[in-house]
C-alpha cells in the first residue's frame, strides 16, 4: 500500500500544489537554470517548494489519488489522510522532525510555527529529468594555478662561453618570462572546452525551446521540442455535409390541456410560447351521461333524513354531479339536498340521529372532504 509521504512527492512531480486536509498545503514554483561563476557550477531547472498552513480546505487531489492508487473507497482514503496529518502534528508537537521522502523536513521554531526545509538532493521538475550539476573550472581557479605553477618554478641559470673561454653566468629575469608550461595549457584549454560543451546546448535550449516552442503557451514539453530539425506538420480536415432528421416536436392542443384540468378549475394560463402566457376561462360543459338533478333519482336519505353533511354548492348543475359521482365512488350515500340563492348543494349522507351523522363526517374527514350540516 502507497503512504501519503509517497504519494505526495508523487504528486508534486505533476503538480504544483497538493494540500493535505486540516495539516496545511505544498506550493511549487519552478525556478530557472542558474551559473556559479565563482564557484564554477551550473544547476539546471528546478522546482522550489513552499509550505502554506493556511491551504487546509480539502481539494479531492491527495484523498483521491490515494483510494485510486491503493484501490479503496474514498471515505476510507480520507480518514488515513486525516490520521496521517494527526500523526504529524503529533509528533511536530514532542519536538521532532517530520521527514517527507525526496520532499523534505517539517519541524516547529521557536515560536510554535510549522517550518519546512526542502530536499535539496532530488530535482521535482520532469523537465530536468537526468540533469545534474554541472562543475566547470572558474576564472578565480584558474587563476589560483596558474599563480601556483609560476611560484613554484625554479631560477635556472644559463651558462654561455665567449670567445675568450671564460664562463658567463646569465640569470633569467622574473619580470619578463611570462610563458606557462605546456602542461598547465593543455589542461586549461581542456576544461574550457568541456565548460564550452556544457553551456551552449544549454544557451541554445534557453533560448529556442521558449522562442521557437509552444512550451509557454501549453505548459507541456515534448521530445520534438528539443529537435531544432523538426518541423510539425498542420492537419488536414475535410468537411462533411451531414443530413440531420429533425423531427419537430408535437405541441400541445388547446383542448388537451383543458382535458387535464381539475373540475373545480374556472381559469388557466396557456402557454402560447415560452414567454407569453394567456388567461383563458374555462366554460363548464354540458354532460351527457350524467343525469340532472331534476332527473335523477334521490336516495332515501334525501327525503327521510333529518341532518345532512353538505360539502360543496354549485352554481354549477354539471359541477354538482360529478361531485356526487366521486362521493359515490368512496361510498358515501350522496345526494343534492335542494337549491338556495342559486347553488345546488351537495350532500355526503345523511342521518336522523347525532351519532350516525357523526360517522359520515369522520368518514368524509379522513378522506380530505369538509362541510357543514343541515338541519331539515
Amino acid at each position: 500500500m502507497i503512504s501519503v509521504e509517497q504519494l505526495i512527492g508523487d504528486l508534486l512531480l505533476r503538480h504544483n500544489c497538493v494540500i493535505v486536509p486540516t495539516f496545511g498545503g505544498f506550493v511549487a514554483n519552478q525556478s530557472s537554470a542558474t551559473i556559479d561563476y565563482a564557484l564554477g557550477t551550473m544547476v539546471p531547472p528546478k522546482k522550489s517548494l513552499l509550505f502554506n498552513r493556511q491551504l487546509i480546505n480539502n481539494d479531492g487531489l491527495l484523498v483521491s489519488e490515494y483510494a485510486r492508487i491503493n484501490a479503496v473507497t474514498y471515505t476510507d482514503a480520507s480518514d488515513h489522510v486525516l490520521n496521517t496529518a494527526t500523526r504529524w502534528m503529533d509528533t511536530l508537537r514532542r519536538g521532532e522532525r517530520v521527514t517527507l521522502e525526496n520532499i523534505g523536513q517539517l519541524y516547529f521554531d521557536y515560536e510554535r510555527n510549522i517550518r519546512f526545509d526542502q530536499d535539496r538532493f532530488f530535482n521535482l521538475l520532469l523537465q530536468s529529468y537526468g540533469l545534474g550539476k554541472v562543475h566547470f573550472v572558474s576564472e578565480k581557479q584558474a587563476e589560483t594555478v596558474v599563480t601556483g605553477a609560476a611560484a613554484s618554478k625554479t631560477e635556472t641559470p644559463i651558462r654561455s662561453i665567449d670567445f675568450a673561454g671564460v664562463d658567463q653566468v646569465e640569470e633569467k629575469d622574473n619580470g619578463t618570462d611570462t610563458a606557462e608550461p605546456k602542461e598547465l595549457k593543455k589542461r586549461s584549454k581542456a576544461w574550457r572546452y568541456v565548460a564550452a560543451a556544457c553551456f551552449l546546448p544549454i544557451a541554445f535550449y534557453s533560448y529556442w525551446i521558449p522562442v521557437k516552442t509552444d512550451v509557454l503557451e501549453s505548459g507541456m514539453l515534448s521530445i520534438s521540442d528539443f529537435n531544432p530539425f523538426y518541423h510539425s506538420v498542420d492537419g488536414s480536415y475535410q468537411t462533411k455535409a451531414l443530413k440531420l432528421r429533425v423531427f419537430p416536436e408535437k405541441e400541445r392542443s388547446l383542448d388537451e390541456d383543458v382535458s387535464e384540468l381539475p373540475t373545480d378549475v374556472k381559469v388557466f394560463s396557456y402557454a402560447f410560447d415560452d414567454d407569453t402566457f394567456i388567461p383563458v376561462k374555462i366554460e363548464a360543459p354540458v354532460s351527457v351521461n350524467e343525469p340532472s338533478a331534476e332527473t335523477q333519482e334521490p336516495s332515501s336519505n334525501a327525503f327521510n333524513a333529518g341532518m345532512h353533511f353538505v360539502v360543496g354548492c354549485f352554481a354549477s348543475e354539471t359541477n354538482a354531479n360529478n361531485l356526487m359521482a366521486k362521493l359515490r365512488a368512496n361510498g358515501f350515500d350522496a345526494s343534492i339536498v335542494g337549491q338556495a340563492n342559486g347553488l345546488i348543494r351537495v350532500s355526503a349522507g345523511g342521518a336522523l340521529s347525532e351519532e350516525a351523522l357523526q360517522q359520515v363526517v369522520t368518514k368524509a374527514g379522513s378522506l380530505g372532504f369538509s362541510g357543514w350540516v343541515l338541519r331539515q
